[in-house]
């Protein structure tokens, strides 16, 4: 029988699911989620693959149960602190700039796991995309703001935000595929800000 590490079961189980996703992110960085197997995994941790089992189902589990944990709190962060004093213009800069720089940065767990985004189901994907829902309802929010001041066109504030937000994830994709382009994402991101403005910007 497992030694008990805590002072309930309860809290033994919460321990060690934890110990799991920290080893899971550990591992996924250096070495990548297809490199990763859930017995490099256990044995990291310290347990039998049959002990990993009864806490997740398989290695796709584990990196939702990464993105529920991880991401919501690094959006929360991109959109933090946003000059309130700055114009519409200068804000939603400023969150396309954090975003594209995010993505750029493979130290960050979140960015590998968006990197991953192709490898994993159609449902997994879909709880990647709803842990950046707090990015793009502030980009939503910038655009709705720009246009009720008249600093950006008149049109619909919802589906403009949408789709600069599409951009993003769009180019964040190109960044994470190639070595290359994360060296010149602030190229990149000049590119999209001049597109996106010249098509926001009021005549």
């Amino acid at each position: 029988m497992p030694r008990i590490r805590a002072a309930s079961i309860e809290e033994h189980k919460t321990l060690t699911r934890h110990d799991i996703l920290e080893a899971a992110a550990a591992l996924f960085r250096a070495q990548g989620y297809n490199e990763t197997s859930l017995g490099d995994i256990a044995s990291h941790v310290g347990i039998g693959r049959t002990t990993l089992y009864e806490y997740f189902a398989d290695k796709e589990a584990i990196l939702i149960a990464l993105v529920q944990q991880e991401l919501p709190g690094l959006m929360e962060e991109l959109v933090a602190g946003l000059p309130e004093a700055a114009t519409s213009r200068e804000r939603l800069r400023e969150l396309v700039t954090r975003g594209l720089a995010f993505v750029s940065d493979e130290s960050k767990l979140g960015a590998m796991l968006m990197k991953e985004l192709p490898n994993i189901s159609k449902e997994a994907q879909h709880q990647v995309r709803r842990a950046h829902f707090g990015l793009a309802d502030a980009v939503v929010r910038v655009c709705e703001e720009g246009t009720a001041s008249g600093e950006f066109r008149d049109v619909d504030p919802g589906i403009a935000g949408q789709m600069v937000y599409g951009l993003m994830m769009a180019a964040s994709q190109g960044l994470m595929r190639s070595p290359q382009a994360r060296q010149h994402h602030e190229a990149m991101t000049e590119t999209m800000l001049t597109i996106v403005f010249d098509g926001l910007a009021a005549g």
